[in-house]
């Protein structure tokens, strides 16, 4: 039911010695053909800040107008089934389900529930808002695709209870994605709760983009055919698994805490892409080929309803003196691994830039570099205005910072075996920048 590749960035690593080295496996993953012609059962959560900021006007309308239009909108995508279930909840100063967890059968009483979101005010409480979603969730089964939409334009004063929240999201295979609008928001933490549970960070420079938003994670969720993938990695002496990170199609780091490890859903139509970080140290290894670690997937086939358990798969490596073979890349999956690196060093170069403009900008020409090796013009363009602002005003402004720093994560892309990366990195660089 799954097509699965497996590769590691060398083939080869060094015998003879117990220092350390890094190895990146590439899981990729590919529902097969029959899959995709499944349709899974969908259940969406439309969590909407409706606190007085909301109210701020927008040119003729202010974002709660947008916000609402949006969600009539979705009502009325027609890529959504009768049965796609849905339920409408507010936040500010309380929480409320203004529409219980029901089917589109019922499509004028959402209406009505999304109408009635002008109707609320208050304060930021995000968590509210989370808990109510959660509640109206809870005992759905593992097998259904579920999307929790939550949309803000400012603090909360719950922030640490949003982050535990997501923890529970996790484990009930519902991923956060996360708006925020304008650039009160707290984008550290909206960037927390979408990565804790699997979903996606979004930054809105205007509000009109929601549409845009909701458009593209109503187009994922109706492929999204295989449900709560989980990983059980083992790894043999000398090995230690440092990190699961999804990075295509969009960035995630995957809780290790522990096992089995959640990797979310797996839609049809594309591949998804996960990046195995692991260390090997202090055993040495003579001349041979040996098992490092195995790898076993289990999860749900949606549209059918059927547990899938798949054969699982070992991840072996020569041993060898020969150092033109342990100089030998994979340039797919290294590739995949700078994409990861562009991540850490945005987000260190965002949190640098305040206090140290120069490291920032040291930082970011680092990771400009690696984005234009890969060609990824959108993570490109993202970087370079952030390098402007650092060399006009000697800071970067909240929304850039914002835009940067969320926006990396949803912008990564397919890379291939072709040679367009240069200047390979060596095993040290790769270590500092992954913190090994």
């Amino acid at each position: 039911m799954l097509d699965i590749i497996a590769e590691a960035h060398r083939g080869s690593l060094k015998a003879g010695t117990p220092e350390m080295q890094k190895l990146f496996v590439m899981l990729k993953l590919l529902p097969h053909a029959e899959l995709m012609r499944t349709r899974p059962l969908l259940a969406f959560a439309l969590v909407i800040d409706t606190s007085d900021s909301m109210r701020d006007m927008s040119g003729e309308a202010s974002k709660l107008d947008h916000a609402i239009g949006a969600a009539h909108a979705l009502i009325d995508d027609p890529r959504l089934a009768p049965d796609t279930q849905v339920t409408i909840i507010h936040f500010d100063s309380t929480s409320h389900a203004l529409l219980p967890l029901d089917s589109l059968r019922n499509k004028r009483a959402a209406h009505a529930a999304i109408d009635s979101l002008q109707n609320r005010h208050g304060t930021t409480h995000m968590a509210q808002g989370m808990r109510c979603a959660q509640q109206q969730l809870s005992g759905l089964s593992p097998s259904v695709a579920k999307r929790v939409l939550l949309l803000s334009d400012g603090e909360t004063s719950d922030a640490e209870e949003c982050r535990h929240l997501a923890h529970e999201f996790a484990t009930a295979n519902a991923p956060l994605i996360s708006v925020g609008i304008g650039t009160e928001y707290n984008d550290a933490l909206m960037r927390d709760v979408a990565q804790i549970s699997q979903g996606r960070p979004y930054h809105l420079e205007g509000i009109a983009q929601l549409h845009d938003v909701l458009n593209s994670e109503i187009g994922s969720s109706v492929r999204e055919v295989v449900t709560d993938l989980q990983a059980a990695i083992t790894t043999v002496k000398g090995v230690t698994l440092d990190s699961v990170t999804r990075v295509y199609p969009s960035l995630s780091d995957v809780e290790i805490a522990g096992q089995p490890y959640r990797l979310g859903n797996i839609a049809a139509g594309d591949y998804t892409v996960f990046i195995l970080d692991f260390t090997i140290s202090g055993i040495t290894h003579r001349p041979s080929r040996a098992r490092l670690a195995q790898v076993a997937l289990t999860g749900h086939a949606a549209g059918v309803d059927q547990h899938i358990q798949l054969t699982a798969r070992d991840i072996c490596v020569d041993f060898t003196e020969d150092k033109a073979a342990t100089a030998v890349v994979d340039m797919e999956v290294l590739g995949y691994v700078q994409q990861k690196n562009v991540d850490r060093l945005v987000q260190d170069a965002v949190v640098a830039a305040p206090n140290d403009a120069q490291g920032a900008r040291r930082t970011l020409q680092s990771a400009l570099g690696m984005t234009q090796r890969m060609g990824n013009t959108a993570m490109t363009r993202m970087i370079n205005k952030a390098l402007e602002e650092l060399s006009t005003s000697g800071t970067i402004s909240p929304g850039t910072r914002k835009t940067v720093s969320l926006g990396i994560r949803t912008r990564t892309i397919k890379t291939s075996a072709a040679d367009n990366l240069e200047n390979v990195p060596s095993d040290e660089v790769i270590r500092k920048l992954t913190g090994a």
